[in-house]
Order: structure tokens, then C-alpha cells, then sequence
């Protein structure tokens, strides 16, 4: 036995010997030449580092009853492109600290109002990076997490986050992807100064956000319960001054996929009115609630979400006070995957934001206001390449008392991309 592995040993070549050598150490060497061009650098060996986020954009073809154009955008703040840097360590079992980071890409920022908005007269908007997030936690497994920093609050989104269709970043019930700056057609076709902004205004934070008035991310101090059987609570405090509780619940039951959410705010911080200037001081809360149904056998899902803001009579500088406002929005459609390629999604939404009157329609004399907003669309998952694709509709109509003139809908057609990495 031993002299027929001699002889084998031997039959090898001193050159075949080294052709092996030399492949084993080329295979190996272009391994870690990949590890290293995959793997993020760190500061120390202590806190692990990941980096995640998703690019979206869209082609939007739109019409306000008199003309007609096409713009390439983003998803608006919050929503919009993204990186994240999210860091761990472990401090003992059962205790981690860490810190979040995510910086935005605002480029084709469609939400933003001032100079520069994006309306009929206007196809781009560059607001480039921004730190939209930067944090620090402490977390026991079983007594919570604790974040301070610049962060999302308690009830950021209950409501709308409840939304598991797979379409909730692309089409939701807020402005931050929409077009909260264009400008309404009265019925002559002359371009008002009335935006459709001005008709979904959120006094809690002072911007033309629709749905989800507590929708942008502040300084503050989080706190959030371990889960319990699916449910979750969550506290949060914000310098100058407001405060924020909420409850959530997901899970599976008889076949189906839920997931509840509710939230309060309290908001006196007058800094997040941006240039919604008052008289006295500021006093706006809002409460939210929301849902989301799925059929798991079937992929049939609805998903809901109310919300009411109390403006408590707040006086602002241009004489006028806020009104109390709600808003309603329902998704509703059906999460198959007929293709193969990942889950195909196709849905119907409606939305009425009633009385949401910004500043600038309260001083061109409006008393009260419906906004409604029809639309749907499809989206088609390619989990082979963490990618979304889709086309939507929505359709805006508006129906203002105070105001003798009657206003044009406007529609919007969207085509667009969401990329995970």
C-alpha cells in the first residue's frame, strides 16, 4: 500500500506540482480580492457595521386639465433614495448598543415648496444629501430600546407603515411623492395661486404632507417595549416642545396577516411650522390609526388609515386660525405571484383630506375643503434583483368653499423603480 502511494506521488510532476500550487493560490487570492471589495470598512473590531438602503425614481406624465408634460423625480423626503449605516455591539447577553445613520437623497425633491418648486412652470428641483437620520440606542431584549438623536418619533407613521401590500414606499396616502406644488386650474384654465398643497396642509408640522401628519423626522428621545405576542408600545420626547405614544400590533391569525397601528401627538414646537408664522402659541395634535388585512391563501388585502388634527383655535400671523381637519385613505387589491419572478401586486386607492386648509387658502377666503384622490396601479417584485417596478395613476379632484371658482382635476401617471441594497 505505502509503495503504491510512492509510486503515485512520484508519477506526479516537479511542473504539475507547481500548476497546482499556482491555481489553488490564484483561486484563493481572487476570493479574498472579493471579500475586501464586498465587505465596508470599520473603525474598530467591536461594533459591527451594515450598510442598506434602496434607489427610487420615477417618469411622471401628468395633465391639469389644460397642460400636459412629463417629469423625472424623486419619492420626496422620508421617502426618497437612501443609505443606511446601522452599527451594533454587544455590551453583555441581552444588551446591545449601536447607532443608526441615513443620509437622502433629495434630487428631484417634487414635495418641496419655496423657490425652485417643483409645479406647471418648473420641471426640477436638486435639494442633494441630507441627514435625515443620525442616532445613538441602548436595547435590553427584555427591558426595550432607548434612542436619542434625530430620529423617527413613537407615532412617525403608525398609521401609514401598517401598509405590508409591497406598494407602500411607491404609493401611499401622503404628498411626499406626489405634487403638492402644483398649482390648480380654475374653470377657465387659468392657473390659480392656489396649490393642491394648500388643500392637504398639516399644522402639526407645518407642511402640505396630506395623510400622515406627523410624517418628518426631529431631535428626540425614544423609547420602545420588547414585542409581546405580536404588540409594541413606543414613547417619544421632543425639544420645544411636544410629545408622542403609540401602539402596534402584526401578526398571523386563521390564515390571515394583520397589522395595527395607532398613534397621538401632542405639538407645540413652533419651529417645525417653517414659515407658518402665529400669533399666539402653537397648540396642534393629531391622532392616527390604521390597518392592514391580508388573505394569505388568496393574496386579497385592504389596507386603511384615518387622521385628525386639532388645531385648538390657534391664531396664525395672517389673521386666520386653523381649522380641525381628517383625512381618510383606503388601498385595496390583491398579492399574487403568478410569474415566478416574485409577487405581483395590483390595487385601487381613495383618499378625502377634508378641510386640511394651509395658510395661503385661508387667506384667499376659504371656509372649508374636500380633496379627493382616486387612483391605483401595479407593481411587479424581481426578488432575483431586490427590485419593484411599477406604474400607477392618481387623479386629484378638489371641491373649495369661500372661493367663487370652481377648479379642473388633475391627472398623474407614474412609471418607476425601486432598487434594495
Amino acid at each position: 500500500m505505502a509503495a503504491a502511494v510512492g509510486l503515485a506521488v512520484a508519477a506526479i510532476s516537479p511542473a504539475a506540482a507547481a500548476d497546482l500550487g499556482t491555481q489553488c493560490c490564484a483561486d484563493l487570492d481572487a476570493r479574498i480580492a472579493e471579500l475586501e471589495a464586498t465587505t465596508a470598512r470599520k473603525g474598530n473590531r467591536k461594533v459591527s457595521l451594515s450598510i442598506t438602503g434602496y434607489i427610487a425614481q420615477e417618469i411622471t406624465f401628468w395633465d391639469d386639465g389644460v397642460e400636459r408634460n412629463a417629469y423625472i423625480h424623486g419619492m420626496g423626503p422620508t421617502q426618497a433614495s437612501n443609505i443606511r449605516f446601522l452599527g451594533q455591539a454587544k455590551i453583555a447577553p441581552g444588551w446591545n448598543a449601536g447607532y443608526l445613520m441615513r443620509i437622502q437623497d433629495l434630487t428631484g425633491n417634487a414635495f418641496a415648496g419655496g423657490a425652485g418648486a417643483i409645479d406647471q412652470n418648473n420641471a426640477g428641483r436638486n435639494d442633494n444629501l441630507n441627514i435625515q437620520m443620525s442616532l445613538w440606542y441602548l436595547q435590553s431584549d427584555s427591558l426595550g430600546k432607548l434612542s436619542v438623536g434625530r430620529q423617527a418619533h413613537a407615532a412617525k407613521s403608525a398609521a401609514m407603515f401598517t401598509d405590508l401590500s409591497g406598494t407602500q414606499v411607491i404609493d401611499n396616502y401622503t404628498f411626499l411623492a406626489g405634487f403638492p406644488q402644483f398649482r390648480l386650474r380654475d374653470a377657465n384654465g387659468a392657473l390659480s395661486n392656489l396649490t393642491w398643497g394648500q388643500l392637504g396642509f398639516c399644522y402639526t408640522q407645518g407642511v402640505p404632507l396630506g395623510g400622515d401628519c406627523n410624517g418628518i423626522v426631529m431631535n428626540g428621545v425614544r423609547y420602545d417595549t420588547p414585542t409581546f405576542g405580536g404588540f409594541s408600545f413606543s414613547a417619544s420626547w421632543g425639544d420645544d416642545d411636544f410629545w408622542e405614544v403609540a401602539g402596534r400590533y402584526a401578526g398571523e391569525m386563521a390564515g390571515f396577516k394583520m397589522a395595527f397601528g395607532i398613534g397621538y401627538t401632542e405639538m407645540r414646537d413652533e419651529v417645525t411650522t417653517g414659515a407658518v408664522a402665529v400669533l399666539t402659541s402653537k397648540q396642534s395634535d393629531f391622532f392616527q390609526t390604521g390597518g392592514y388585512v391580508q388573505h394569505i391563501g388568496t393574496g386579497l388585502f385592504v389596507h386603511g388609515a384615518y387622521g385628525r388634527e386639532f388645531n385648538n383655535d390657534t391664531i396664525l400671523a395672517n389673521g386666520h386660525t386653523q381649522l380641525d381637519s381628517e383625512q381618510w385613505y383606503v388601498k385595496a387589491g390583491i398579492r399574487r405571484n403568478w410569474t415566478g419572478l416574485g409577487a405581483t401586486v395590483l390595487y385601487g386607492t381613495y383618499g378625502a383630506y377634508l378641510d386640511q386648509l394651509g395658510p395661503a387658502a385661508l387667506a384667499a377666503g376659504a371656509t372649508s375643503s374636500t380633496l379627493e384622490r382616486f387612483g391605483g396601479g401595479i407593481a411587479q417584485e424581481l426578488d432575483a434583483a431586490a427590485t419593484t417596478v411599477y406604474l400607477k395613476y392618481q387623479r386629484y379632484e378638489a371641491d373649495v368653499d369661500g372661493i367663487a371658482e370652481d377648479f379642473k382635476a388633475a391627472d398623474f401617471i407614474s412609471v418607476g423603480a425601486l432598487v434594495n441594497f
